[in-house]
């Protein structure tokens, strides 16, 4: 049996590349704003809006760790803080000194309310009491609703604060990096390295 021969016109590369997702979420939160927008329907807006809020507070998270493992060594030791804590540690590092009484900050507290209320869902009870006339039917009261709920506070215009506040952080962290001297990589570029 003769051996094949070595085949000189192959070569093995290996391709490696860092992949940062928040980038991606960001453009799924547009995209179901966008379809908020322009359905007719209630209960359509409402499974858009939901969507879009949840996907720009994951992006907001995805940022804290595309900013804080480039730059903290220990950023995996952080994993446990909460949202607004990894804001405040990345905002104070890059000498942004957060007030979470104010604009933007104040949205990323409703942002941490919101994903806590969403991850954490539970069933709840809500009881309202109304003083009607005797001949007023029952069926006809409004539903009571809780301040705890995840739908409470789920409107086109919190999707779009939310969406602009994780744009707008995006854009300062970069900014304030890179007048910082830090180079904080937001795009993965390929690298291809060449076994022999």
């Amino acid at each position: 049996m003769n051996k094949p021969e070595k085949n000189n016109h192959r070569k093995l590369v290996k391709v490696r590349i860092d992949i940062y997702e928040q980038c991606h979420l960001l453009t799924i939160a547009l995209n179901q704003l966008e379809r908020a927008k322009s359905e007719k329907q209630e209960h359509n807006k409402l499974t858009a809006i939901l969507p879009s809020m949840s996907f720009s507070v994951f992006s907001v998270e995805a940022l804290c760790n595309t900013f804080g493992s480039q730059l903290f060594s220990h950023w995996s030791h952080l994993d446990s803080t909460s949202l607004s804590g990894k804001v405040a540690i990345i905002s104070e590092f890059l000498g942004i000194h957060p007030d979470f009484s104010k604009e933007p900050w104040q949205t990323i507290n409703l942002m941490k309310k919101f994903r806590n209320a969403l991850v954490h869902a539970k069933p709840q009870q809500a009881t309202e009491t109304h003083d009607v006339s005797i001949f007023h039917p029952d069926w006809l009261l409004p539903h009571p609703k809780s301040k705890k709920s995840i739908m409470e506070n789920t409107s086109i215009e919190s999707a779009e604060k939310f969406y602009k506040t994780a744009s707008d952080l995006q854009l300062l962290w970069s900014n304030s990096a890179r007048a910082a001297g830090h180079e904080v990589k937001e795009v993965g570029v390929p690298e291809y390295i060449e076994s022999q």
